[in-house]
């Protein structure tokens, strides 16, 4: 549920500068009043001319000269102390950006990997760079202008009414007229405006991302960017609800600037009448002399007045937009985090700053797994992924995950991973709970090798080295000659010193599946888990891709996940996963033997395989459907 106010959440994210904050505040008050101030010179002035009117030679000028140093000193204090203000704003909106940029990368270092399949990079980056701007916007500027915007109307109806209480309420008509049309133009579609253009910046820059990402694609395939559906037509809705929305507001605001800039319309009539009730009434000249610099007086003060009210408005514009920018951030900052224990040397795990876990973490006995009563589900309101998994993995053993997709084999991998936490039971690896292991301790045991695998904006070399900094360009060298590299490092113009994506470096998928097994190579984990790692490959990059297993995978635990059977058929141990469940396990003579569920999906393999077109089995086939 949304908060009434993102202002306490912001306040806790200044820290320290909080003291510099509450120092803005009190400047930005205190200019508003001296704004106000100025303008009592402004009567008293008019007073002292029209009270001697025909005769202002033989008024003493000192008292012109004073009033005047009196505005002048008004206006000057009320610049200065309003310029203090800002400046303590600004130092304390920096620094606060600093630290919630801070707070969000840490934070998002510690979400589950499957946070990201819902939450692509390009939305990602538009709230770390853009929405936490806007914490700058309402701290820098709306904080101080909204004081100013409090402060202001509450002076300037005392100075008002001190003066006169019929030409206050004149004034005060278009006032209360034009903040009904605010609420209305607020109240009304406003904050679902801001709620749809928040979501459809990031829809484009979602889309954004992904087009540029795509566009050597596109180019090989000598596409149009009209190919690019998504990222256009995300483009044209932007625009479209947009213009939608202004047309729709048009009337509403057209009202609100006419109601606020009608003050005059309603003051001059009533002066009117009240100067006919003056002239020759009981208060006299005196009364006249009041009315007529009371006038001057409204009548300087009214662009003041609009002045104000705009000002307002403007801060009710920019708060919804940066409210909304404020609930993306404490979206992010609410997802519950997977907490890690301290390494035995006192470091946080992950180098993470803001971990606030200090119970110090354990060292698995070995490198076998051993999952207990384990079950999982993706969200609350859904069903469970895994139900009461119990599987054991042996340390330097292979086993195999196989089944239909859905039936929680990757689950199983990302929980082994700990991509995810699981919602019941317990994931040990070497008789330690996978959650007492230290993030960086477990990063340095556990490789992976995802279905789809990415590659960074930097050298070859570079990316193979991604987790051993210190490794020698022999040692990277070796790795690639044992993933089967040789002959991309050969076509590349700059061998492994070839930056990746830059001047038309780009690999085949099964190319970045061999780069990403020599950087597991590189890294040497006694663990390793394949994530459909030959999905997407063709033949020849298949067969490559194998020869590499064959050398990453030598005494190391692994856990597989394959839809080839032929990939499995030489693996430790077999676990067919249908449902959330484990219906059965063994090798695969075992298994085999058994005609149950994985002999009947190695059968089915093998006549897809042996499938020809024109042949018996095929035409049979063709007759029966």
């Amino acid at each position: 549920m949304k908060s009434k106010s993102n202002l306490p959440f912001l306040f806790r994210s200044m820290g320290a500068f909080k003291i510099t904050m509450l120092i803005s505040i009190v400047f930005a008050a205190l200019s508003a009043i001296e704004n106000i101030y100025a303008y009592t010179f402004v009567y008293k002035i008019a007073e002292v001319i029209i009270s001697n009117y025909g005769n202002l030679g033989s008024v003493d000028k000192e008292i012109f000269y004073e009033f005047s140093k009196g505005i002048v000193f008004a206006v000057c204090a009320a610049y200065g102390l309003y310029g203090l203000s800002l400046l303590f704003s600004h130092i304390t909106a920096f620094n606060t950006a600093v630290q919630l940029k801070k707070m969000l990368i840490c934070h998002i270092g510690k979400l589950p990997g499957g946070y990201y399949d819902s939450n692509p990079s390009g939305s990602l980056r538009k709230i770390i760079e853009k929405n936490t701007d806007a914490s700058e916007t309402l701290i820098a500027h709306q904080i101080p202008n909204t004081t100013m915007s409090i402060v202001l109307p509450v002076a300037f109806v005392i100075f008002m009414f001190r003066y006169s209480v019929l030409l206050s309420v004149a004034c005060l008509i278009p006032v209360i007229i034009g903040f009904v049309l605010l609420m209305v133009i607020m109240m009304g579609n406003g904050s679902d405006f801001v709620r749809t253009y928040q979501q459809a910046q990031k829809d484009m820059s979602n889309a954004a991302v992904e087009y540029v990402r795509g566009i050597p694609v596109m180019k090989t395939f000598g596409q149009t960017a009209d190919s690019f559906a998504r990222y256009k037509n995300s483009v044209k809705g932007f625009c479209e609800y947009v213009y939608k929305f202004a047309i729709s507001m048009m009337t509403a605001d057209s009202l609100y600037n006419t109601a606020m800039n009608s003050v005059f319309y309603t003051l001059v009539p009533v002066v009117l009448v009240l100067w006919k009730g003056v002239v020759g009434g009981a208060t006299g000249v005196a009364g006249a002399i009041h009315l007529f610099a009371s006038f001057i007086f409204f009548a300087s003060i009214i662009p003041l007045e609009v002045t104000i009210l705009k000002r307002i408005m403007g801060n009710s514009s920019e708060s919804i937009i940066v409210d909304e920018a404020m609930e993306s951030l404490k979206t992010i900052l609410d997802e519950k985090v997977m907490e890690y224990k301290m390494d035995g040397d006192g470091g946080i795990a992950g180098e993470l700053k803001c971990d606030d876990v200090h119970e110090f973490a354990e060292v698995p006995a070995n490198y076998g797994f051993e999952f207990k009563n384990v079950s999982f589900r993706y969200a609350p309101e859904l069903p469970l992924a895994l139900d009461g998994i119990n599987l054991s993995v042996a340390e330097g053993k292979t086993t195999a995950l196989v089944g239909l997709s859905g039936g929680g084999k990757s689950t199983i991998a990302s929980l082994a991973a700990r991509l995810r936490d699981v919602t019941d039971g317990a994931v040990m690896l070497g008789g330690v709970n996978i959650k007492d292991i230290s993030q960086k301790k477990l990063n340095e045991l556990v490789s992976i090798v995802f279905q789809e695998n990415s590659l960074l904006k930097m050298s070859i070399a570079e990316n193979v080295a991604l987790y051993r900094k210190d490794a020698s360009r022999d040692e990277i060298m070796r790795a690639l000659k044992l993933a089967q590299c040789k002959d991309i490092i050969a076509k590349l113009p700059n061998g492994i010193d070839s930056v990746y994506g830059a001047k038309g470096v780009y690999l085949s998928g099964g190319e970045v599946q061999r780069i990403a097994i020599a950087r597991a190579i590189l890294k040497d984990s006694p663990i390793i888990i394949l994530d459909e790692a030959t999905a997407f490959a063709d033949a020849e990059n298949e067969y490559l891709i194998r020869k590499a297993f064959s050398e990453l995978l030598k005494n190391k635990t692994v856990i597989m996940i394959a839809h080839r059977m032929s990939t499995v058929r030489d693996a430790d141990k077999i676990c067919v996963v249908e449902a959330g469940k484990i219906i059965e396990e063994g090798n695969h003579d075992e298994l085999m033997k058994r005609g149950g569920k994985y002999s009947a999906m190695v059968n089915e393999y093998n006549r897809a395989i042996s499938w020809k077109l024109g042949s018996n089995d095929s035409a049979k086939e063709a007759s029966n459907a």
